[in-house]
């Protein structure tokens, strides 16, 4: 600004010293070459301006054909995002379905089949895609099994515990036949060891006791498969069997072997309670002697009852004990000591 008025004044200043007349000649001049400048940008502008309201126009048309495109574009993308979104909602249900039917199918499988769905995948995995020849042969075995029993899972539950519960008292059982197995081996030991013991004593006082008995006579006890073997030796009549000896012999012998299992005791014949029924019934008089002196000699340390007819057997007893009928007929027991207080 200031310097462009300090310009105009300079100008104004050597104006004033030109003349008018040339002043105004080249005023003129100066004006006519600005009139035509002046023109010349004006038509110059005005062509530019027409260029630029074509352009403008065409920008508009182009403007507004893309706005009606984008509009129509604008419409046809809404309609897709519409069928979108619906498709969107139709394949969640499915999706949903298809997890619910999941969801159920692992429940069937781990009820039907006890296993799990990646179990069940697996097993799948190992059959071949084309699976119709084996369903149809599955359907032909299913068919021909009939009637299927819906109780079987409930009732193979029951068994499965009946089996455990008998399983339980097999075990309990099998444990104690063991035990008992166990128990009657040491058992048949013992009795093995015991009555090899007692066998060893029963012999040895056997052997003592037949030449008490039977005077110049030998026995012996031998075991054998049958069982116990009795030997017997009459003087000088030899070794003679048990069926050939006469009623006394035997009965003689019997009672040798009935008091060497009482001398053969571990206690001996101490506290022995002994009851003979008519023992020496088949005896004769020598033999009789030998018995009651066989009874006599161990009376001291046992007690002996002999019910017996013979005289001579009461007459070596302590006491007597007989039964007798009164005078209404009633049985009555009376006894009476023979020998001290």
């Amino acid at each position: 600004g200031l310097k462009r008025q300090r310009e105009i004044s300079r100008r104004l200043e050597q104006a004033s010293r030109v003349d008018d007349s040339d002043i105004t000649e080249a005023v003129a001049s100066r004006a006519a070459r600005t009139a035509r400048k002046l023109v010349t940008a004006v038509r110059e502008r005005r062509n530019a301006m027409r260029a630029l309201r074509g352009q403008a126009t065409d920008a508009h048309r182009t403007a507004a054909a893309g706005r009606t495109a984008l509009s129509r574009r604008a419409v046809e993308l809404a309609g897709q995002l519409a069928t979108a979104r619906a498709h969107a909602e139709h394949l969640a249900e499915e999706v949903s379905r298809a997890e619910s039917a999941s969801a159920e199918a692992d429940e069937e499988i781990q009820a039907e089949w006890g296993a799990t769905h990646d179990a069940a995948r697996q097993e799948a995995e190992k059959h071949p895609e084309s699976t119709d020849r084996e369903r149809h042969a599955l359907a032909r075995k299913l068919k021909r099994f009939g009637d299927v029993n819906l109780l079987a899972l409930s009732q193979e539950e029951g068994l499965r515990e009946r089996h455990q519960f008998v399983s339980a008292q097999r075990a309990d059982a099998e444990a104690a036949a063991t035990e008992l197995n166990r128990i009657i081996l040491s058992v048949d030991r013992e009795i093995e060891v015991r009555f090899t013991e007692t066998f060893g004593r029963v012999r040895e006082a056997f052997g003592e006791m037949v030449p008490r008995m039977l005077e110049g006579s030998s026995g012996v006890l031998d075991l054998s498969e049958e069982g116990v073997e009795i030997g017997l030796r009459l003087g000088r009549k030899g070794w003679r069997p048990l069926r050939v000896l006469s009623g006394g012999e035997r009965a003689l012998l019997a009672l040798s072997f009935l008091f060497s299992v009482f001398l053969s005791r571990p206690g001996g014949n101490s506290g022995a309670f002994c009851v003979l029924d008519e023992a020496e019934a088949a005896l004769d008089d020598l033999n009789l002697a030998r018995f009651l002196t066989v009874v006599d000699s161990h009376r001291a340390n046992g007690q002996y009852l002999l019910v017996t007819h013979q005289k001579r057997t009461m007459a070596a007893a302590d006491v007597l004990y007989g039964v007798v009928q009164d005078a209404s007929g009633a049985t009555t027991v009376v006894s009476k000591r023979l020998q001290g207080e």
